[in-house]
């Protein structure tokens, strides 16, 4: 059985896109009428607030604008962020995203040079920021580039032999206490993303149990917040780990090649997710109905495995 699968990065890259404009859906946390009679008193305190929220959010603005300005941009946002409202933290959070994403090209350029390369072979380090790898390095050039990444809002990846910035979302975490519910669980699925990436060199680097369970948070977003501006971007995620779930990937396939079983740890993983949670999931209710159809057959892939598969989860 083959499976096209691609690197995650890419995969994640494409599901993302570059969703500008303000968010779609909006929960108005934190606001409420007053009552008549507090209101002639709490009038000026709110107006001064409201007045305050304005002018951070108006300059922020301008910082927003240009990938040039990003360093000082995630400055002026973590120092000032407190300020705003729910709605227009939000805005601000996702038109950083939209500035990350647009200038991602433009860095993994300087980084697929071939002497950045092999200069980062002898100082990369998994999970280390690019500050704390700048600073590992006595090669002025490569220090500055690290550097200039890092206070950009990349962090270094790697995968099939090459080093690549991406998105650094754990940063953003900071940001969840200030804006809208489903912003606040945009930025945990994506910060799960950045903390682990669930797939290298064509390979799940995860274990089953937590591919499913990915899946199960990105179904419930959908679910849950169904005209998110970033409805699209978690949608797309969610099919990749669908793709995942159902059918591994070509170095970690849920059926073995030589034997057609399905992967005793997936059949582990799957069994206990089944047993902890019921079927209101679309997604739970596509993979109990795969797990019966496997224990019947002692768990090996069958016409009749593979046609289910074809019908409840096409890969194209």
């Amino acid at each position: 059985m083959k499976i096209k699968t691609t690197i995650l990065t890419a995969a994640v890259a494409a599901a993302l896109g570059l969703q500008a404009g303000l968010p779609g859906h909006v929960l108005a946390e934190g606001s409420g009428s007053s009552t008549s009679g507090s209101a002639a008193a709490g009038s000026k305190p709110a107006a001064s607030a409201n007045s305050h929220a304005e002018a951070v959010y108006k300059a922020a603005l301008p910082l927003l604008s240009s990938s040039a300005r990003l360093p000082e941009a995630i400055k002026y946002l973590n120092s000032n962020i407190y300020a705003l409202t729910p709605y227009q933290a939000t805005v601000l959070t996702l038109k950083l995203e939209n500035l990350h994403k647009a200038a991602l090209k433009a860095w993994e350029s300087k980084f697929m040079n071939s002497i950045v390369q092999r200069k980062l072979t002898s100082v990369y380090k998994a999970g280390i920021s690019m500050a704390k790898l700048a600073e590992s390095t006595d090669d002025t050039s490569l220090r500055s580039l690290l550097k200039s990444a890092g206070e950009s809002g990349y962090k270094l990846e790697t995968a099939e032999g090459s080093f690549f910035p991406v998105i650094d979302y754990a940063a953003y975490r900071k940001y969840r206490v200030y804006v809208t519910a489903d912003i606040r669980y945009y930025i945990s699925i994506m910060g799960t993303e950045t903390d682990l990436p669930s797939s290298k060199d064509n390979g799940l680097v995860i274990s089953w149990g937590d591919v499913a369970a990915r899946a199960l948070s990105q179904e419930e977003f959908i679910q849950s917040y169904p005209k998110s501006n970033r409805i699209s971007a978690v949608k797309a995620l969610y099919s990749t780990y669908v793709i995942n779930t159902f059918y591994g990937q070509n170095n970690t396939p849920l059926f073995h090649y030589d034997n057609l079983e399905m992967d005793l740890e997936a059949q582990k993983a799957y069994s206990g997710l089944l047993t902890k949670n019921n079927g209101s999931s679309p997604f739970l209710q596509k993979l109990d109905g795969l797990m019966k159809l496997l224990k019947d057959n002692g768990y090996k892939l069958d016409d009749g495995v593979t046609e289910y598969l074809k019908s409840e989860v096409p890969q194209s």
